[in-house]
């Protein structure tokens, strides 16, 4: 796999970056030997894909072409493929060389003997690949390899269309979509994300993917590129109609959970529904894998399971409060349930990661009051009895047990159009409240004028925006960060109080926006 011909400002940063990886595997005494496993993920031997010979005095000389015509696709997806020998470079440099690349590996090595990829029986390589270069965030800056390589000065002296190939591949994740109509004279599918309702107009799929799509069909893959143009970059995974509804609620309950963990302040609100899904890429991935959907045929049900491989079904644990003000300032003392104001309701998270208190915790279970009942809500039988353990040994005689409710996943039908539209308008009118656009108001104010400017983002390169303010590169960065912030607020979706945002760029030593430019944006 060597460079790919006609491309100049590729091969001298891919040669930039070969010689690098080299020279620090040789001053390391790490050198890649030519039968060692290449670098980049192809599973061919260095000598076969990456390696080449080094000319006299150690200049690195040209590899030979690992991007022949005869596999060239004329498509998009040779553009994505002729820069992940450069994220795969990148990758393998933070695992040899860098203190945090021991947690990369290891990732790496539990995802392949969990999912044995490309194996019979296993996750598509397609799927592994992208999972550990654009979805898995690890060390104390939480970012993917892409990331990494995207906030690292060396990537400046990628030109374009380089990077934006890079941040393109970096943004995607993978998730469910719905085929809505196929054209086969120009080989184009329309189709929508389940998770967000959004269209796409996918290129070249029967040509790629050698698969004719049939609407209503439901497909689990990776999509890149831009709404009027992309492709699938991983081979689907694909569904029957019926489970429409399954993905759709799942999806949606994946975003309000990553929503309650503190990372999620880390992104802006247009990014959550994509950052849930990268969450639980590993869910999905085991999902698959654990029910075997590439063998079942189109009359069987998969079983879903939860991240740590318990059966997944809807369980409801109702106690009888014997006290409710008491019950109240109980859980209120309580530091492992945390308490969400607005919904009062309580959450209960897994234990925050002492060496990375930053990484996303997950859910566990979550409680409210219902009347004369607390009743706890999760997603597994044995979380179920985790959850009645913990609430009567935190609050002993203020409540009293009285049974568990199990519910399947596919007992739950799609929301009928009056039930949708009843729920739109309940939403609606709830947000519509004086006092709570008021309480929401006050809390946006304080997350983006008090916490927001002090914390390591992820969109700049995990410096905070205080840092970013000060520098010339990350400044840019900043603007257009809470430039698409602002813009988002008009969105007609959007059940949000505005702010003003000129308060945080006054803050952050930023140029004001005036009224015109505002509305004009």
């Amino acid at each position: 796999m060597g460079v790919p011909p006609g491309r100049p400002w590729f091969n001298d940063f891919y040669l930039a970056l070969r010689h690098d990886l080299d020279y620090i595997s040789h001053d390391m005494g790490k050198k890649i030997g030519r039968n060692d496993p290449c670098p980049c993920g192809s599973g061919k031997k260095y000598k076969n894909c990456c390696g080449f010979d080094q000319g006299q005095g150690g200049f690195v000389q040209k590899p030979e072409s690992w991007f022949p015509a005869s596999e060239q696709t004329g498509t998009l997806l040779d553009d994505y493929l002729e820069v992940i020998p450069i994220v795969a470079m990148y990758g393998e440099k933070i695992m040899r060389f860098e203190e945090e690349g021991k947690e990369l590996e290891k990732a790496v090595s539990e995802f392949e003997d969990h999912f044995r990829p490309g194996k019979e029986g296993g996750i598509m390589e397609s799927i592994f690949v992208s999972w550990m270069y654009f979805d898995h965030r690890f060390g104390k800056s939480h970012q993917t390899v892409a990331e990494r390589f995207l906030s690292d000065p060396m990537s400046a002296h990628l030109v374009e269309p380089g990077l934006t190939w890079i941040r393109q591949l970096s943004e995607s994740y993978l998730t469910f979509h719905e085929i809505l109509s196929y054209q086969p004279s120009s080989d184009m599918t329309s189709i929508r994300e389940l998770g967000t309702g959004k269209t796409f107009t996918v290129l070249h799929v029967n040509e790629l993917l050698e698969i004719t799509p049939a609407p209503g069909e439901i497909w689990f893959a990776r999509l890149v590129g831009t709404p009027d143009q992309s492709i699938f970059y991983t081979t689907p995974y694909i569904f029957e109609p019926y489970s429409r509804a399954q993905f759709k609620r799942a999806v949606k309950i994946q975003e309000q959970d990553f929503k309650s963990i503190p990372i999620a302040k880390n992104f802006p609100s247009h990014r959550h529904f994509a950052e849930s899904q990268k969450e639980k890429a590993h869910f999905w991935v085991w999902y698959i894998c654990r029910g075997e959907m590439n063998r079942l045929s189109q009359f069987e049900r998969p079983t879903i399971v939860t991240k740590d491989g318990e059966k997944f079904v809807f369980a409801e644990i109702h106690f009888r409060i014997k006290d409710k003000a008491r019950l109240r300032k109980r859980l209120s003392q309580l530091k492992s349930f945390e308490y969400d104001k607005q919904d009062d309701s309580w959450t209960w998270l897994t234990a925050k990661s002492r060496k990375y208190p930053d990484t996303p915790r997950s859910i566990i279970g979550r409680f409210r009051i219902k009347g004369n009942r607390f009743v706890a809500e999760t997603n597994s039988k044995e979380r179920a009895i985790r959850i009645r353990s913990k609430l009567k040994g935190h609050l002993r005689d203020l409540i009293a047990y009285e049974k568990t409710l199990f519910r399947d996943p596919y007992d739950f039908p799609e929301l009928s159009p009056e039930e949708a539209k009843a729920l739109e308008k309940e939403s609606k009118e709830l947000h519509a409240r004086p006092e709570v656009q008021e309480a929401m108001k006050k809390h946006l104010e304080h997350h983006y004028f008090v916490e927001w400017p002090k914390t390591k983002l992820p969109a700049l390169g995990n410096i905070t925006p205080l840092q970013a303010a000060k520098r010339k590169k990350e400044r840019a960065q900043l603007i257009a960060l809470i430039d698409d912030i602002e813009q988002s607020q008009d969105s007609p979706y959007s059940e949000m109080p505005k702010i003003n945002f000129n308060k945080l760029r006054k803050i952050l030593g930023l140029p004001v926006k005036s009224l015109d430019e505002i509305k004009g944006s």
